[in-house]
């Protein structure tokens, strides 16, 4: 199914609690969350955005922040570990995880331990405001490919599964093309990897392309209320180069 199947299903959800151990400045922490809009209040460096940040890093299984875990984990600390309790269209999910300093994260839901962190998403939906944000701006197309990717693996499990092997097929391919400069082995092996990664990434860039459509009307929308119809605003897909880059 497209992405058009996923923007008509009505999503309640809503995060109930996080808990965190040995994350950041927190030795113990646990937060009741309203199902309304909740305000986290403080002075500096009390922690405010390290519980944002793990709430993101719950759904997404990366931090806003590009951290790399042994960097969340206090100093004097092998582990840290994570807990949410989500409640999606009625039904309540546990999300365990288990940040290590020398090994892989450990990811479990409802108690099950998940072989790949794929595997979370679409559980929770998250929507992350920050000052990294201004990266997606000020960086190459590369950063704008991950923000579009991050969100829409969040809305399709298809679109992940075909990312992913995308992703499989392109490092495949390089390592093909290196064997070939030195050797000249196995050249005509080649269209069979550039068959795959046009396939893919067709299906990838169409995806793209509708994620930006459906962008474009709630865009327009808040653009022509702040500017009180004087201006209009629209986010343009653009191929150069093959290379995909957006502009507004």
């Amino acid at each position: 199914r497209g992405l058009g199947d996923v923007y008509k299903r009505q999503v309640l959800m809503y995060i109930k609690s996080l808990e965190l151990k040995n994350y950041r400045n927190y030795e113990s922490l646990c937060i009741n969350i309203s199902p309304g809009t909740n305000i986290l209040y403080g002075d500096n460096a009390q922690g405010k955005t390290n519980i944002l940040e793990a709430l993101y890093l719950a759904g997404t299984t990366k931090s806003h922040r590009g951290s790399k875990d042994r960097e969340i984990i206090q100093f004097d600390r092998e582990e840290a570990h994570i807990r949410m309790m989500v409640e999606r269209n009625g039904s309540t999910h546990k999300i365990d995880m288990h940040l290590k300093k020398n090994k892989s994260k450990g990811i479990a839901i409802d108690g099950v331990p998940i072989r790949k962190a794929s595997e979370l998403f679409g559980i929770v939906n998250i929507v992350f405001f920050s000052p990294e944000d201004l990266n997606i701006i000020k960086n190459g197309p590369a950063e704008r490919r991950r923000f579009l990717d991050s969100e829409i693996c969040q809305l399709s499990r298809l679109y992940m599964i075909e990312l992913a092997n995308y992703n499989k097929v392109v490092a495949q391919r390089n390592k093909l093309l290196k064997e070939i400069s030195f050797s000249g082995r196995m050249a005509d092996t080649l269209e069979i990897w550039d068959e795959q990664m046009v396939r893919y990434g067709t299906s990838i860039i169409s995806e793209r392309k509708k994620f930006i459509s459906r962008l474009n009307d709630i865009l327009s929308e808040i653009h022509q209320n702040l500017t009180g119809g004087k201006e209009p605003v629209s986010y343009t897909h653009l191929r150069a180069h093959e290379t995909d880059s957006y502009l507004v």
